[in-house]
């Protein structure tokens, strides 16, 4: 199956070499599938890459995760299945076993397969507590951090955060398929590690901003969502259930 890999990326140029690009090369990914996209700051940093593993293309994104993830939608044909693996990943884990799954190209093509020309993603933790072990399909929080979708150059984000949301949402209402792979989970640090969008924006910041987004989701979308606050004051997004 012919898809891409993108990894948009920020400041975490010893990051992406000793995680994201070493779990590709772990389950021998073609390398030619491989899309760097760089913020404009770090782009002569990562160029560097492409002399180190070969196949891999840098390309000089735009600032800002939606920025760089609605260039990603322009730089690719309409039509285009697309990877997005954020750059600090270092393992997708079958929750069933806690073990790293087997075959990442397998469980793509057959993640790719059964979304038809949707999107699909994964449980965002490695944590079994947090899943309910099965396949689900239907309006589902699909984190950024490793998902897969069919692109559609209509569908436009306009959140700094909460992306992720905006975009499952865009496709549930564009009529395309919504697949859960709740039994696999991912291996990564969200919020401590150092680079991306920790770069510019203290914990406080980074807060304000998610809490923003979270409301103009609310706002938009009052039928879909509705919000959950943590201790620390932060507004998470749920998807309402009961919704197909």
């Amino acid at each position: 199956m012919n898809y891409k890999i993108v990894i948009p990326s920020y400041n975490r140029f010893s990051t992406i070499l000793g995680r994201t690009l070493k779990f590709l090369l772990s389950h021998n990914i073609d390398m030619n599938k491989v899309y760097i996209f760089a913020h404009p700051f770090s782009y002569d940093e990562y160029k560097i890459i492409e002399d180190k593993i070969e196949g891999v293309k840098v390309v000089e994104s735009k600032g800002g995760i939606m920025n760089s993830r609605n260039y990603i939608t322009e730089y690719f044909e309409e039509g285009t299945k697309i990877v997005s693996i954020d750059d600090d990943v270092e393992e997708l884990i079958d929750l069933n076993t806690n073990q790293p799954i087997e075959n990442l190209n397998e469980f793509i093509e057959e993640s790719f397969s059964m979304c038809g020309n949707g999107i699909f993603g994964v449980c965002a933790l490695n944590n079994k507590f947090y899943s309910n072990m099965k396949d689900k399909f239907g309006l589902q929080s699909i984190v950024a951090t490793f998902c897969g979708y069919v692109n559609i150059k209509s569908i436009v984000l306009t959140l700094d955060v909460c992306e992720d949301h905006e975009r499952v949402i865009k496709y549930y209402n564009a009529n395309k398929t919504i697949l859960k792979r709740s039994w696999i989970g991912i291996k990564t640090k969200y919020w401590t590690n150092k680079g991306g969008i920790q770069t510019e924006l203290d914990i406080l910041k980074r807060i304000q901003l998610q809490n923003y987004c979270a409301n103009e989701l609310k706002s938009r979308y009052p039928d879909y969502v509705f919000q959950r606050k943590r201790k620390n004051g932060l507004l998470d997004i749920r998807f309402k259930r009961n919704i197909k």
